[in-house]
């Protein structure tokens, strides 16, 4: 009996406490059309509707009063009782002045506003106004795919985040970071905790997407690794359109601002409002939404701080969840949408605007600063990383998290975590992204051993058909050291080439190695090698199809590399080679005299990459890249030393690459690759340059057809130019992609090319006929990349000092292909 009168209490407390529930849509009465950001007053609450009109409103009063009103409409009062769910309401436009924030005449006033915003930006945000500062943030990420079916197609800087969602369906971290800043040094993040359920090492990827972007005051809100256009941008009144919707009654009024995208088929905008204090017209809140197939929403919150006279970001609330349908959303740098598991499309959840069921659905993360300082110096490093991850970030205790938590850590993120670690084990998802961190850089992992995809299968015109097998033991097999090397046979030449050799890791946190390798092989005439350069690996080598003269290439080398600074690597190696003519043809080396079809060298190559604009990530195993900067440099001198250790030629070789991009919002980029090579001294034609010709030497053009590459003079043919100095300019301008459907999206590019080299004592090289460049060699193509699956099409057209009399010898036709990993 008591057990059976103790339920019916709390069955009548229940009842008694039951929260109700409205949910509507604010529209114009004219046209339908919502009104974005409609104010709800009810009580002493307020609150705005979202993008497309709709609102939920959580009340437990007998009945709600609602005051509704929106800037050119009259306002409007309802009484809405518990019996009521859903409302539809329509405002009536009436022409309405607003004298309290009225600026100027003839003019829309809310661009007055934001043109004195962006003005006042070097006084508002914090990294232009404050030599230093220093604050606590944490962060929680929850993912929660498990019932809608969420699918992201991202790029290969995202491939983590594509797994989780698309795969593992579900995921939750938790980070507590210390932030400094100091002018001229930047926004330094050293991860002092991190906690990743399910997975036995944290997703150190997923630490560069940043999700939590400080300031609104940059020309791009970069959010989950996408670029939008930023809503006080220096250009923010030609990528949007501004309404003023209200002022705050605070003790710092606000103008209340609504933004909307002016090119939204041009550039990436999102839509939203700007609170922006009305006498410093800094930021106090913003929202930000997009709304389609899924609905983004980002809320920015601002503390005041009076002695410095400056609003410093506070919290951010992002949340992806369902939406009504419609267009697919930019996020996580690739397109984020609806898969297969379909919400209900009945008539009520159309008219709730795609309004979560579920709470937690897709993703929620909310990062909040605490501890923030401005008075001490926190310059730190110099050159630390971006984002540094502390070895002992990821083994806390639970004391740890409860003294930095901001956050209330619920039963049902306890339930959550629970369960994600059974769904990580059972997806095999640490496996899968495994998988795709190795294919990335050109291989595939097996237990212990990553196989070398780029030596599977080849071609050219030498060899013919070539196979080969090899690759590389991983950290399965020892964290100390690795073993390497490969096998291949040519079916046209009959030889087997191979390479042996090892890597031991004296420092895997500074990337320090030192290594050993044997390698007989052939390789081609005029190759400059760098040792250390950007990763480009490719499953296709456009060039090496059409190669017609190799020469045989045995090297025994040592080397030792080490990134000096996270932004500056570098690489050492000795090497001793015996270099020798095979059947492609008859070449003699003519010095002092004799005639060498053989010879050995001894040299010291000392090699550098330098990318001081690209921002890395530092975990206690190794350097990640988070962001591609430019300009990058590459630089390479390598000396051979006659007398020493057999070598028969004294030489020297210069090498500089500098490459530039500009990447716009609008997708379109423009890329700039600048190449000076110089060498003097007993120079072999072997270790002379080329300017990477991609042209078989055939007269027709279709017989000419083949894969186009990417920095290749693809008029040029193979060995028409030799240099021992020269310079080469590549410039490719790509237009904004073509939008189709969402596989089809091809490019145009329009690219330009030119060399110019010279050499010097000409007649020393016997067997092959060769030209110089010295009148400078010119190039100009188009391509239309991308057209279905990767596959596109290229011209190019040769003029100038080396035009050829018969038309289809200056021009070729190509077919180009680019396979994302």
């Amino acid at each position: 009996m008591r057990n059976w009168l103790f339920l019916v209490f709390i069955f009548l407390t229940a009842e008694g406490f039951a929260q109700n529930s409205i949910s509507g849509r604010i529209v114009n009465s004219e046209n339908g059309e919502p009104l974005p950001y409609s104010k709800i007053s009810f009580g002493k609450e307020q609150v705005l509707t979202n993008i497309d009109g709709s609102f939920r409103i959580n009340y437990t009063q007998d009945s709600l009063k609602l005051q509704i009103s929106y800037v050119g409409f009259r306002s409007k009062t309802l009484k809405v009782s518990p019996t009521v769910e859903y409302v539809l309401v329509e405002l009536q436009p009436v022409v309405e002045e607003l004298s309290a924030v009225t600026l100027s005449s003839g003019e829309n006033p809310a661009n007055n506003i934001i043109r004195k915003a962006i003005i006042n930006k070097n006084k508002n945000d914090p990294q232009k106004a404050l030599e230093h500062f220093s604050y606590k943030t944490y962060t929680k990420l929850l993912i929660d795919n498990l019932s809608e079916g969420m699918r992201l197609e991202a790029d290969t800087s995202n491939l983590g985040m594509e797994t989780i969602i698309n795969t593992g369906r579900a995921y939750l971290s938790e980070k507590v970071s210390r932030n400094t800043y100091s002018r001229g040094k930047g926004l330094k993040e050293i991860v002092l905790g991190l906690e990743t359920a399910g997975f036995e090492e944290p997703v150190y990827e997923v630490l560069s997407l940043e999700s939590n972007p400080l300031s609104l005051y940059q020309n791009d809100y970069k959010l989950f690794g996408t670029d939008y256009a930023a809503p006080l941008a220096n250009d923010a009144l030609k990528n949007y359109h501004f309404t003023i919707l209200d002022t705050t009654a605070a003790q710092r009024p606000a103008y209340v601002i609504y933004f909307a995208p002016r090119r939204e088929k041009v550039v990436a905008g999102l839509e939203g409002v700007l609170y922006l204090d009305t006498l410093s017209y800094a930021i106090q809140q913003a929202k930000a939404q997009l709304l389609g197939a899924i609905k983004l929403e980002v809320n920015h919150y601002y503390n005041y701080y009076p002695e410095e006279d400056l609003w410093f970001p506070k919290k951010q609330v992002t949340n992806i969840r369902p939406g009504s349908g419609g267009k697919d959303i930019s996020v996580f740098g690739g397109v984020i949408s609806v898969g297969s598991l379909q919400r209900g499309s009945d008539v009520l959840s159309s008219m709730l605007g795609g309004t979560a069921t579920n709470p937690n659905d897709y993703l929620t993360s909310t990062a909040t600063n605490y501890e923030i300082h401005f008075e001490e110096d926190v310059s730190g490093k110099t050159n630390a990383a971006s984002i540094e991850v502390l070895p002992e970030a990821g083994e806390r205790k639970i004391g740890f998290w409860e003294e930095n938590r901001q956050q209330i850590y619920s039963r049902r993120d306890r339930n959550t975590a629970a369960f994600v670690d059974s769904i990580i084990d059972a997806q095999n998802i640490e496996r899968k992204l495994e998988v795709q961190k190795a294919v990335q850089n050109g291989y595939y992992p097996l237990e212990f051993w990553d196989v070398d995809l780029g030596n599977l299968l080849k071609y050219n015109r030498y060899e013919g058909l070539r196979i080969g097998l090899g690759g590389k033991t991983n950290k399965h097999f020892s964290e100390r050291f690795s073993l390497n090397g490969y096998g291949a046979y040519g079916f046209k030449d009959e030889k087997f080439k191979y390479s042996l050799g090892t890597e031991v890791y004296l420092n895997k946190s500074s990337e320090t190695i030192i290594g050993l390798s044997y390698t007989n092989e052939i390789r081609e005439f005029g190759t400059f090698e760098y040792l250390k350069k950007v990763n480009d690996f490719s499953l296709l080598q456009p060039r090496y199809s059409n190669i017609t003269y190799f020469y045989n290439y045995e090297n025994l080398r040592v080397g030792l590399e080490h990134r000096i600074i996270p932004t500056l690597q570098a690489k050492l190696a000795v090497s001793k080679s015996h270099i020798s003519m095979n059947n492609s043809f008859d070449y003699n080396y003519i010095h002092n005299g004799k005639h060498y079809s053989e010879y050995d060298l001894a040299e010291a190559t000392l090699s550098f990459l330098w990318q001081p604009f690209s921002r890395f990530l530092h975990t206690p195993e190794e350097y990640q890249i988070v962001e591609d900067g430019f300009p990058r440099f590459t630089a390479q001198v390598s000396r051979a030393f006659k007398g020493i250790a057999g070598g028969d030629f004294t030489f020297t070789r210069l090498g500089l690459i500098a490459d530039h991009q500009i990447r716009r919002l609008d997708q379109s980029r423009t890329e700039f690759i600048l190449e000076g090579n110089y060498a003097f001294g007993d120079l072999p034609l072997t270790h002379t340059f080329h300017a990477s010709p991609n042209n078989a030497n055939k007269s027709a053009i279709l017989n000419r057809f083949a894969v186009a590459g990417n920095t290749s003079f693809e008029i040029m043919y193979f060995n028409e130019f030799f240099s021992d100095r020269q310079a080469m300019l590549n410039i490719r301008h790509q237009l904004r992609p073509f939008y189709f459907t969402r596989g089809i999206q091809p490019e145009l590019v329009l690219v330009s090319r030119f060399a110019i080299g010279d050499f010097k004592n000409k007649n020393l090289h016997k067997g092959l006929d060769f030209k110089t460049m010295d009148k400078g060699f010119s190039e100009v193509g188009i391509e239309l990349n991308k057209i279905f699956a990767g596959f596109g099409i290229t011209t190019a057209y040769r003029y100038g000092a080396y035009h050829l009399p018969r038309f289809e010898d200056n021009f070729s036709l190509k077919f180009s292909f680019q396979l994302p990993l």
